[in-house]
């Protein structure tokens, strides 16, 4: 779903392809390329790169995936740990489904741009904004701090594991000022808002596959950001399989995400975001 536009978006910044000022034509809301329409949820005529995000413009998204190309598209994703494993240590964790651009159809890259295409777990795309959180850096997500024998000593100890680094420190700072507009009046995440705090993040909604398709009826609906935005501590993910009647991210996800990260701040003690301190990494 439209989660998948943050990593686009960030990779096409750090190219110098496009900047957050840049104007794309979103063509009142239905483009065709390659003989196929192309829809948004909402009818826009031209947006900023940072309004396209903010307003999670399909039309916009595919443009600027175009405007990058898939020679440079693919990497950018693979090193955001799309279509792999994160190493996380427990079992059972899948790679998803990220075909290589050589499988590509001549329209695939638009559709990819708005999460088409493409199969994450929860756990890769959470890991997405983490790395923007974290200044560019993807980091191996971990559950288990340390193992203490019964003498109390440390027979085994994680240590923070890079993967890799797929856009630089300016890049990840521009994208989570961007991705904080996205819970401001205006934007697809405002119920996310959590009053003292700055909220990035992004809203999704996946329609679900069926048959060689996507159905019209059922969705996953998502949020998927971390706090404070601009001194980062925490990241969280909130995934609802078939929501109804309301079926979006914004409408569905983004107040769970809320409520949660109320918990989370006093449980944590991480103070408002005037007097936000930077942490040590971002815990998943």
């Amino acid at each position: 779903g439209s989660t998948f536009k943050v990593a686009v978006i960030a990779a096409a910044l750090n190219e110098g392809v496009v900047t957050p000022d840049d104007i794309i034509d979103c063509e009142r809301g239905t483009w065709f390329y390659g003989n196929r329409p192309l829809r948004d949820f909402h009818a826009y005529d031209k947006l900023t790169v940072a309004d396209v995000l903010k307003k999670s413009s399909n039309i916009g998204a595919a443009k600027i995936a175009l405007m990058l190309g898939k020679e440079r598209l693919e990497p950018y994703l693979r090193a955001f740990g799309i279509g792999s494993t994160t190493g996380i240590d427990l079992p059972g964790e899948e790679a998803g489904i990220f075909y290589p651009a050589s499988k590509w159809t001549p329209i695939s890259i638009t559709r990819i741009a708005m999460g088409h295409e493409v199969g994450v777990t929860a756990l890769q795309m959470l890991n997405v904004l983490a790395a923007i959180a974290n200044d560019g850096f993807l980091m191996k997500p971990q559950v288990v701090e340390k193992v203490i024998d019964a003498k109390g000593r440390v027979i085994l100890r994680s240590e923070p594991e890079v993967l890799s680094r797929p856009i630089r420190e300016d890049t990840a700072a521009t994208m989570r000022r961007l991705l904080a507009r996205i819970t401001e009046q205006g934007g697809t995440g405002r119920r996310a808002a959590l009053e003292g705090y700055s909220i990035a993040g992004k809203t999704g909604t996946a329609q679900k596959p069926i048959g060689g398709g996507y159905s019209q009826t059922d969705h996953m609906a998502s949020f998927v950001g971390f706090l404070p935005a601009e001194m980062p501590e925490i990241a969280i993910i909130v995934v609802v399989d078939t929501p109804q009647p309301l079926h979006t991210g914004g409408q569905v996800a983004a107040p769970v995400f809320k409520d949660i990260a109320a918990e989370l701040v006093h449980y944590l003690d991480i103070p408002p975001s005037a007097g936000a301190t930077a942490g040590t990494g971002i815990g998943i």
